[in-house]
């Protein structure tokens, strides 16, 4: 039975993706974690390895179409078991382009996907070069020039000729940012590429624009544009943008949300960090920071009370999991993306700082792999790296629950004895599904990572 290759989920909001170009060409032997495809999503770009070795003897999904998570794209036969078959699919190929002796398996056979590796180009330009390589069946004539499977798609979106349209890329490729250009002009009436007459475009603002993202005639059937005044500007928001926006509406849609914020002194880190954070980095060859010690101390919470370690699914049940996966908010210039650092409750706080920052270069280079974004079961987010006192995250979609830790700031506080000294304070704030955890869970949890953090003395050891 060949195994099937299934698109993987790139992201805990992202839903589809698109099969920017193949690899491998049917009948092709392939080695297991060698890279089958070049997917792409709005938040990462990425080759997909084959699960197994073996032969590829069908492809069930063409290049540059664009699938929900899950969805199965193609068929590999395991090496030594299936020697017929892909003798059948070479021979099919030769005859017809196409694998008549392969037959398509159960969508829901398990498929392990193994780290992809990050090509160090952007998004754009792989898939552009992958499409560039090898038209498709199925494209259009006015389509076959230089165009990523992104740009193509948000064009026929909206219904633009991309014959209309110059290419900023190399060698004339029409990129994203010349469609989202385009349509800016048209739209503000200042039109410099000619447009088609029959082309209707829509610019849709706030919610209805998340609803443009999977209807191809969305654009067309939404709401009339909104009037832009002299002294207004539109603008378009990209894809990473709208998954982004989707996926935050629809958490607030499914969660009952609702919130708890403790006060931690955090003197004794601070005072820590103050002293050895310098001689740490030239030491170990990275930076260490308040996040590792919020990360440790929420792997305590998760021990004493698991259960804000747990998804509520479909049919009113609650899976909690047992292995303590940590997603991590991180910024970067095209949007925020959550990379997971797995099994966090093994490491040390060094060993946290370290892999957190390896996820976050990779993160800010455009290099997370499939692995880096899957998995997640927590997420600490960390708004307080820009100053903010107080925070109240929206759940990550399926977790129970979400962090935020902010700034830590220096303030009069009273202490036990009645005194009042000046004390480096921190407001951790957990936003919780309310169907899982009630307030004394979600308060228990937090207590729990607010004793941890206090509990250090001046010497830490964070090895």
């Amino acid at each position: 039975m060949p195994t099937p290759v299934k698109f993987p989920r790139l992201g805990e909001s992202v839903a589809e993706g698109t099969v920017a170009a193949w690899l491998k060409r049917e009948g092709d032997y392939v080695e297991k974690d060698e890279a089958l495809a070049e997917v792409v999503t709005d938040k990462v770009n990425a080759e997909l390895p084959s699960p197994v070795a073996g032969r590829l003897v069908k492809i069930l999904v063409p290049a540059d179409q664009t699938v929900p998570v899950g969805t199965a794209i193609a068929l590999v036969e395991e090496e030594g078991a299936g020697a017929e078959v892909a003798e059948e699919a070479r021979a099919g190929q030769s005859e017809s382009g196409s694998v008549a002796a392969a037959q398509p398996a159960p969508v829901g056979e398990q498929v392990t996907s193994a780290a992809a590796v990050q090509r160090g180009t952007s998004a754009l330009s792989v898939a552009a070069e992958a499409v560039t390589a090898e038209p498709h069946d199925g494209q259009q004539p006015g389509e076959r020039q230089r165009i990523s499977p992104l740009a193509r798609r948000l064009a026929r979106e909206h219904g633009i000729d991309l014959n209309e349209i110059k290419g900023t890329g190399v060698g004339g490729r029409v990129r994203k940012e010349d469609i989202l250009a385009y349509l800016e002009q048209r739209q503000l009436g200042e039109q410099t590429i000619q447009a088609p007459a029959a082309a209707a475009v829509t610019l849709q603002p706030g919610p209805a624009s998340t609803a443009g993202v999977s209807t191809a005639a969305g654009a067309a059937r939404g709401p009339e544009p909104v009037a832009v005044g002299p002294d207004e500007e539109v603008v378009v928001p990209d894809r990473m943008r709208l998954a982004i926006a989707e996926h935050m509406v629809r958490s607030k849609r499914t969660a009952p949300h609702a919130t708890t914020v403790v006060e931690v002194d955090m003197t004794a880190i601070a005072r820590w960090l103050e002293r050895n954070k310098e001689e740490f980095k030239r030491r170990e060859g990275y930076s260490i920071s308040y996040v590792p010690f919020v990360m440790k101390a929420v792997c305590e919470g998760i021990r004493k009370v698991p259960l804000i370690n747990s998804s509520w699914t479909e049919d009113n049940r609650i899976i909690v999991k047992k292995r303590i996966h940590l997603g991590v908010a991180v910024a970067t210039d095209s949007g925020l993306v959550v990379p997971t650092i797995h099994d966090a409750d093994q490491y040390t706080i060094a060993g946290l700082a370290r892999r957190l920052n390896e996820v976050a270069q990779r993160a800010r280079s455009n290099r997370l792999t499939v692995q880096d974004l899957q998995g997640s079961t927590f997420v600490v987010n960390n708004p307080g790296t820009f100053g903010t006192i107080l925070s109240v995250p929206i759940i990550n979609q399926p977790h129970a629950a979400i962090l935020s830790m902010d700034a830590v700031v220096k303030r009069p506080v009273v202490t036990e004895d009645d005194a009042i000294a000046i004390r480096y304070m921190m407001y951790l704030c957990l936003s919780f599904d309310h169907r899982i955890l009630d307030g004394a869970g979600a308060a228990t949890f937090l207590q729990a990572v607010r004793a941890k953090l206090q509990s250090y003395g001046p010497e830490i050891d964070v090895y």
